[in-house]
């Protein structure tokens, strides 16, 4: 068995569609490589598969030869040219409906997070309270023990 199997190897070849460019790898290094573009595919209909028909299909045909596309398929992209353009226009209104709802969504976690940070204020100043409440209430119990105390001694 040959390594090639009849088929031809790649290879670039020079001419006007090959050029040189420079390719730079992540690395760092760079290497000058030869490229060729490619050329556009131009259908030409075979002189034989025309078959006779009414004169107003024959400038149809004429504008079909002309851009290589017959009715047919002109008509088959339009349809899905318009069905690409109702898909994205039902993405682009889900994807503005799902961004409504996401901006609900955070506006709805930013109200919670405030009425939680205004209840935990309420707690905290309701505890401060407390605690002055007993500050007060300790001093006055001391207070009231040091008169009794007195009250014993002078006795």
């Amino acid at each position: 068995m040959s390594d090639n199997d009849g088929k031809k190897t790649l290879g670039v070849r020079s001419g006007p569609r090959a050029s040189n460019v420079k390719q730079s790898f992540s690395h760092g290094r760079s290497k000058n490589v030869v490229v060729e573009t490619k050329r556009k595919r131009v259908v030409v209909p075979k002189a034989g598969t025309t078959t006779t028909g009414i004169q107003s299909s024959n400038l149809d045909r004429a504008k079909g030869l002309a851009s290589g596309v017959s009715d047919t398929e002109m008509e088959r992209r339009l349809k899905a040219l318009q069905a690409a353009k109702a898909r994205e226009a039902d993405e682009v209104a889900q994807r503005e409906a799902s961004a409504k709802e996401r901006e609900k969504e955070r506006e709805q976690r930013r109200l919670e997070q405030e009425n939680r940070q205004r209840e935990l204020k309420k707690k905290l100043k309701k505890l401060r309270m407390k605690k002055r409440l007993r500050r007060k209430q300790l001093k006055s119990r001391q207070k009231s023990r040091l008169k009794e105390l007195r009250w014993k001694q002078k006795l």
